[in-house]
């Protein structure tokens, strides 16, 4: 889908060195690796962009692809976070709202990258988010804003064990339908040792198909 062949650099891979089940994704060439971003404009994505991440929370944030032949769209992701103890809740824990926000914008990129892939590099979410901001700012109803977007429709999720701070997490997403209106993608986060802690189904669907739950 797109001519992006950026592997994961030497810091990314270092410093998820320790979660020895993640190198296979981090090494691979057939695996497209960035930082994740939504786009740098001010009042877009505060809440990944800098809520989470001030206060000692989270320091490194990966995101990759596995590579499909021209043509095809993209049905497998993975989703790297590191964190410290800006994110705890119960002590020693993971706050169960901040994982459960990893695994929404985990499940989130497997839509993001089909959807804006071939420009993303461009700007292209960037471009779209300002777009947004613009018209709402001119006051279109939101719901016009929103048309043709994908947006969640539903997220069931089991907690499977608990997430220690400081710590990290991976996130292995597979899309188990596309179609043009609906995707249902499914994401399984495990620890540091590989083990499962939470388990997503979530489905997309774009304002103004017709697509049904």
């Amino acid at each position: 889908m797109s001519s992006n062949t950026k592997a994961a650099t030497p810091e990314q891979i270092d410093a998820f060195a320790s979660m020895k089940w993640a190198q296979p994704y981090l090494t691979s060439p057939e695996w497209i690796a960035r930082e994740r971003w939504r786009g740098g404009d001010p009042d877009t994505d505060i809440f990944c962009k800098s809520t989470m991440r001030a206060n000692n929370g989270v320091t490194q944030w990966l995101e990759l692809y596995l590579k499909t032949p021209p043509g095809e769209k993209i049905k497998k992701t993975a989703s790297f976070m590191k964190f410290d103890q800006g994110l705890n809740g119960f002590p020693g824990i993971c706050h169960g709202g901040a994982t459960m926000a990893f695994m929404d914008e985990g499940l989130a990129y497997a839509m993001v990258v089909n959807e804006f892939l071939d420009t993303a590099d461009n700007g292209g979410v960037a471009r779209k988010h300002v777009e947004m901001w613009d018209a709402i700012k001119k006051g279109k109803p939101l719901i016009e804003v929103l048309k043709g977007m994908f947006v969640t429709a539903k997220l069931e999720i089991q907690f499977l064990g608990p997430v220690v701070v400081p710590g990290m997490v991976g996130i292995e997403t597979e899309i188990l339908e596309l179609k043009e209106h609906k995707m249902t993608i499914r994401g399984v986060m495990k620890d540091a040792k590989g083990r499962p802690v939470m388990q997503a189904d979530g489905i997309w669907v774009k304002i103004g198909g017709a697509a049904k739950l």
